[in-house]
């Protein structure tokens, strides 16, 4: 069953666990589907092990959660239909964020109440905190308005349709600063796959 338990390979396991051990057995292995197949570019390698490194870290052992399970499911499929770009990787992060709990809600500024969907805004990522323009006097993770535009859009796509249209360059930074920033302050450290990632991508020096 080696060739059935490799990395980002999605399978259905057939396991017995005695009361009282911590190890199972395996009695049987079956390949749903390879995510790791003919074709895959080494930017699609590179981002598929950010994705499950991002899962193993949200995800806590012996506590399943399916909504994540289908959120890399969908990610994994999108990247193997359309090919890996940042802007899926954005996503991910994103919606790793949100269902983790971790996302705040960015429509509102949290000082005036005056909206900020697709407003030039600042994110207090150690409060939780967003504000206008106005009211965050430079304080904050700043995101430009299409950038706004595009967090909102991408919490109200599916990954194939928001990864089918690349993002901006300046947008696709903003939103890098914002999720960087988020998934360090609560897993306390940076993901070992993250640089690699940068260097295959070209990000190098952003």
């Amino acid at each position: 069953m080696a060739g059935a338990l490799e990395p980002l390979t999605h399978v259905r396991v057939e396991f017995y666990v005695r009361e009282g051990r911590e190890l199972s057995y395996i009695r049987q292995c079956e390949i749903v589907r390879s995510y790791l197949g003919r074709n895959l570019s080494v930017e699609g390698v590179c981002a598929f092990t950010y994705f499950a490194e991002i899962a193993q870290e949200f995800v806590q052992e012996d506590q399943p959660s399916e909504v994540h399970f289908r959120l890399l499911l969908a990610v994994l499929a999108a990247g193997e239909a359309l090919g890996v770009n940042l802007a899926l990787v954005r996503y991910y992060e994103l919606w790793a964020l949100k269902l983790a709990g971790f996302l705040p809600n960015y429509d509102y500024c949290s000082n005036c109440g005056s909206c900020v969907k697709e407003s030039e805004l600042y994110a207090r990522v150690d409060t939780g905190d967003v504000r206008c323009a106005r009211c965050a006097r430079g304080s904050g993770i700043f995101l430009r308005a299409e950038s706004a535009a595009n967090l909102q859009r991408a919490c109200a796509s599916p990954p194939q349709i928001f990864a089918a249209q690349p993002l901006p360059e300046r947008s696709e930074r903003d939103l890098e600063r914002l999720t960087q920033a988020l998934l360090e302050l609560h897993l306390e450290k940076q993901l070992k796959s993250y640089p690699v990632l940068k260097q295959v991508f070209g990000m190098r020096g952003r």
